[in-house]
């Protein structure tokens, strides 16, 4: 069978976490002499987080104590990771003076503005996104008062007596936004919503979804900790096309793809392009 494979073009690394990736490179370069230590994973990508490991890069927890400050060499330098940590993780490292690097995509850092300027208006915070997410997490640290909302229901039962402010996590995909806003509106016309979707994830599911359309089945490539791959993977699977999610590319075998004449091929914001050359070599492969 002669196969055709079409590639997005928005596929891999976005701009906030090439930047992170950057700035752990560099300084594994340029600084040798420095213990280099991510604050959490970098980024949600295991082969990305095993070749920086292979350079020297370490991985703590997100949320150092004061018994792990202590316990950390005097030539230690601090990576925040893509995501942000939350507002007492940065209080607590700048009071003890560490080398801090700050790795937090500027986007993330946007929506944490707009929290910001809520909470010293005294106006609550909704975060519509996935509980317990590390950029989710981080975020609702700046907020005097919010709640995270997850599902359209969770939206329904919400129940405030005063203004309040709506973001979303930046990797949300827009159905479930438009669903969510829409009935939040329908209680609180008035609540200040600010669509701060990342662009880039925009562009990407988009184009997955138009992929779909073009082709009999759909590969996506990511991190299975990575909530924009994950979405990528949903997009696809409810455009009621058959959908392969490969999270760990090194060991699979595209042998379930043989009757598919054209594939789509798209990867999330922290898969790197050695995952994505890698798959498409696979594909190429298959007879």
């Amino acid at each position: 069978m002669e196969r055709e494979i079409i590639v997005a073009k928005e596929a891999g690394f976005c701009a906030g976490v090439r930047r992170a990736v950057q700035l752990a490179n560099d300084t594994l370069e340029k600084e040798p002499n420095k213990a280099l230590c991510s604050l959490g994973p970098l980024i949600h990508n295991p082969s990305v987080i095993e070749a920086l490991a292979k350079k020297g890069m370490s991985v703590l927890s997100s949320s150092l104590d004061e018994k792990a400050i202590s316990e950390l060499p005097n030539n230690a330098k601090l990576l925040v990771r893509a995501h942000g940590v939350s507002k007492e993780q940065y209080e607590l490292l700048r009071g003890h003076k560490l080398d801090i690097l700050d790795g937090t995509c500027p986007h993330v850092i946007a929506i944490r503005r707009i929290i910001e300027r809520a909470a010293n208006d005294n106006e609550p915070i909704v975060i519509l996104g996935d509980k317990g997410h590390a950029e989710v997490t981080g975020l609702m640290s700046f907020a005097k008062e919010g709640t995270v909302v997850s599902s359209v229901e969770e939206a329904a039962s919400l129940n405030f007596d005063k203004p309040f402010t709506v973001v979303c996590q930046s990797t949300l995909d827009s159905s479930t936004f438009e669903a969510v806003v829409k009935e939040i509106q329908k209680n609180y016309p008035s609540a200040k919503i600010h669509n701060t979707r990342c662009q880039a994830t925009e562009k990407r599911q988009k184009e997955a979804l138009s992929l779909c359309d073009a082709c009999d089945a759909m590969v996506v490539i990511g991190g299975i900790g990575s909530a924009n791959s994950n979405r990528l993977a949903e997009i696809c699977k409810s455009s009621g096309k058959a959908t392969f999610f490969v999270t760990d590319p090194a060991n699979w075998e595209p042998d379930e793809l043989k009757p598919y004449r054209r594939i789509g091929v798209t990867a999330g914001a922290s898969t790197p392009q050695s995952d994505i050359d890698l798959i498409i070599g696979k594909l190429k492969d298959l007879i």
